[in-house]
């Protein structure tokens, strides 16, 4: 009797259990990969690659890199997929025009939006990198990658949002709703004195230690 209780429950479980929602995942590499201790000179690449849990979801994108310190890090340039195609990317079929007042009209991959918008919702300037609605049927499950470049120029810190930030009314849509999925990624710039400091505290650590093997010898 127990035996059957306990099958019936299992049974129970897997009519019931709740399909997966669509979902953009958002990843996010950069060179260098350490972004805590970068140096005023250094050039920063963030690829941000795009892929959904299925196939053919995706129906609309803004796609956004906010709260940028640009007193620490200054917008250089970027890149996006399928830069021949009219009919944009893996993720979405032909897209709809979208007027962007004061930039020009976006239409496909090759004219996405790549340039600084200051006076931010947030904690600093930003940069739309995609910003499209498709038009027709999409099959793609995606991996597209954008790529966007900085040149440290001062110190600094930030916790940069990327992917669909909500406090400006971004968006991703898909066949099963609307969500606005961000990653984060810290980006420091030290005061040039305070990486030189660190140098020569960890130089001290070692000379103690190597004084005190002579002395243990």
């Amino acid at each position: 009797m127990r035996l059957k209780a306990s099958l019936f429950a299992a049974l129970t479980v897997v009519v019931f259990t709740t399909p997966a929602l669509a979902e953009l995942n958002i990843g996010i590499t950069s060179d260098p990969a350490d972004l805590t201790a970068l140096a005023s000179g250094d050039q920063v690449t963030l690829t941000i690659t795009l892929t959904t849990t299925t196939a053919g979801e995706a129906q609309g994108l803004t796609l956004r890199i906010a709260d940028i310190n640009q007193a620490a890090i200054a917008f250089d340039s970027a890149t996006a997929p399928n830069t021949t195609s009219s009919a944009g990317g893996a993720l979405f079929g032909a897209l709809a025009p979208q007027v962007i007042p004061g930039v020009g009209t976006f239409d496909v991959y090759q004219n996405f939006i790549a340039n600084v918008n200051s006076g931010a919702v947030d904690n600093g300037d930003n940069v739309v990198l995609f910003n499209g609605v498709t038009t027709g049927s999409t099959t793609g499950d995606g991996n597209e990658a954008f790529t966007a470049t900085f040149n440290a120029i001062g110190a600094g810190t930030m916790l940069l949002q990327i992917g669909a930030v909500s406090s400006f009314g971004d968006a991703y849509v898909s066949t099963s709703g609307t969500s606005a999925p961000v990653e984060t990624v810290t980006v420091t710039v030290p005061e040039p004195g305070a990486v030189a400091a660190s140098l020569a505290a960890l130089g001290s650590v070692f000379g103690v230690v190597a004084v005190r093997r002579q002395q243990d010898a």
